[in-house]
């Protein structure tokens, strides 16, 4: 093995291993670190690796950086002093010793599946010192208007004996700028560039290095940015419906050195929103000023909140020439909305109704979220009961709120046949919707007058007549005339009417009509008239001896 100058340091890196998933267990293959237990002219190599099977072979390869030869070391006497062959420690039996420069360390594991080569695992640095001298850059304070700055420095380095020497041809970078292309040194060791400036902070010329010299950076020179006010709007449509695109619009515009505002052109306006029930604010949508400075954008309503509009508040995230602004927001006064309804379930009745009842709707109001989902009315929204005749001309009947859970029960009383509808208003929280309709028959209440069943008692064979007056009840209670009255009789300890005949009523709604008597029982006459409300009938029983 070759004996090479003395080791002046030795870096050593540790590999950052990334945890294995349970189902990748069985193949893994891993250097976790690197060190170097005698460092030197002459220095040992030692690794740590494990493996899901036995390592059966590890070998280092120490290779130049970038401008150094191309002849590697190759280092394959390592021996287990740790651990076992699955989990352990390898350390060479010799040392390695290297050149004046500096030195990558690769290492290569193996085991009976595999073999993996891991590049750059540590570093043996045996390079020249280096500084950077006179570094400047003027000016030191930038703007929106005169951003840019020259900076000048020189690369040295340091010989044995302490002197120092101009490098050439290193290429430094100038840190702190808007990504300057590197500045090559002369002859003389000078570099120069150009370069951006659009925030404040340090600026530093960095040299990362090469194979004979160690990277270095210059002292830190201080670049301040002037930064500009700015000032931002945010305009809001007056109602907001859920689910709904809205246009979102307003101005940007920033102060001049002299004092006076003037549009600010081409920059990204952010538009955010708050919701009224906590949480982080989020972006929503994002515009572009024009000439004017004006901006617009859609944006979809989800909920209560507060709509913002922001300039330059994201330094981070924002182009870079936005660091030449102090950031600006403006808040829009926090606004409700209101939401698309439907109903679900919706239910006129009774069917038919009584003149002069009430008519029941009933149903449940739905909310659209802005995602399509309905959900039920929190018990914000209002519901109208509507009459029509025609359905082209609607009255309203009665009006209820919801319950929270979107239900609902609203009456309105019933005067005459017609449709029946139930309506969503339209309110702060609520866009109008209308249900189905149900058409009812108002029907007459009709009632039997003046019923008997006689003579009672009664002998057995004689006749008994049922009479009575059958009446309506319209704007009041009047006789029913031409109506059918059917006639049974229920015998004693029986639980089965018979059907004993029929009969209409005269001009003025009386009926009457005879029945041989035979047993003890209950007589019943009955009105089922169809444009009656209820059925109606009268009872009496009669006692035969």
């Amino acid at each position: 093995m070759r004996r090479l100058i003395a080791l002046l340091t030795v870096v050593v890196t540790t590999l950052a291993l990334a945890s294995v998933p349970a189902t990748a267990a069985a193949e893994y293959l891993r250097a976790r670190a690197v060190r170097f237990p005698t460092p030197g002219a002459t220095t040992k190599i030692e690794v740590a690796a494990d493996s899901n099977i036995d390592i059966t072979k590890v070998r280092a390869v120490v290779r130049a950086y970038a401008g150094g030869p191309a002849e590697t070391l190759t280092a394959d006497d390592f021996e287990l002093v740790d651990g076992t062959a699955a989990d352990g420690v390898w350390r060479t039996k010799s040392a390695v010793t290297v050149d004046q420069g500096r030195w990558w360390v690769d290492i290569e594991l193996t085991n009976a599946d595999r073999t993996v080569m891991y590049k750059q695992r540590a570093t043996i640095d045996n390079g020249l010192d280096t500084v950077i001298t006179d570094f400047k850059v003027t000016p030191d304070v930038v703007d929106a208007d005169h951003p840019e700055v020259t900076y000048t420095g020189r690369l040295m380095s340091r010989t044995a004996g302490g002197d120092l020497a101009p490098v050439q041809g290193a290429a430094l970078v100038l840190s702190g700028g808007d990504g300057a292309d590197p500045a090559i040194t002369g002859a003389d060791g000078w570099a120069r560039g150009t370069v951006d400036f659009t925030w404040s902070g340090n600026a530093l010329f960095r040299y990362a290095g090469g194979f004979l010299y160690r990277p270095t950076t210059s002292t830190a020179v201080p670049v301040y940015l002037r930064e500009l006010l700015t000032r931002v709007t945010v305009s809001v449509p007056d109602r907001l419906v859920v689910g709904d695109q809205v246009t979102l619009s307003g101005r940007l515009e920033r102060e001049d050195r002299q004092g006076a505002w003037a549009p600010l052109a081409g920059k990204q306006v952010i538009l955010r929103f708050a919701p009224a029930t906590g949480g982080d604010a989020r972006t929503v949508a994002t515009a572009t000023t024009d000439a004017s400075g004006d901006y617009s954008a859609k944006a979809t309503v989800t909920e209560d909140g507060t709509w913002s509009a922001q300039f330059a508040k994201d330094r981070v995230a924002q182009p870079t020439d936005y660091h030449f602004y102090i950031g600006s927001e403006w808040f829009a006064e926090p606004r409700e909305v209101a939401h698309r309804t439907a109903i679900t379930g919706g239910n006129a009745g009774p069917e038919p109704v009584g003149k002069g009842e009430m008519v029941t709707g009933t149903g449940r109001v739905m909310n659209k979220l802005a995602d399509g989902r309905w959900v039920p009315n929190p018990g914000t929204a209002s519901v109208q009961l509507q009459f029509s005749t025609d359905r082209k001309k609607w009255s309203a009947k009665g009006a209820a709120g919801v319950w929270r859970d979107g239900t609902f029960d609203v009456q309105g009383r019933a005067d005459r046949d017609g449709y029946w509808r139930l309506v969503v208003l339209r309110d702060s929280s609520s866009e109008p919707s209308v249900s189905g309709t149900d058409y009812i028959d108002v029907r007459y209440r009709t009632r039997i007058f003046d019923f008997n069943a006689a003579p009672e008692p009664v002998k057995k064979g004689r006749t008994i007549t049922v009479m009575g007056t059958l009446y309506r009840q319209t704007d009041k209670w009047k006789p029913y005339a031409s109506k059918t009255i059917k006639f049974y009789f229920l015998p004693k300890g029986s639980s089965k009417w018979v059907y004993m005949g029929s009969q209409k009523t005269d001009r003025i709604g009386r009926f009457r009509k005879g029945f041989k008597a035979s047993k003890d029982g209950t007589w019943r006459a009955y009105s089922g008239v169809a444009t009656s409300y209820a059925k109606t009938y009268r009872d009496d029983y009669v006692d035969v001896r």
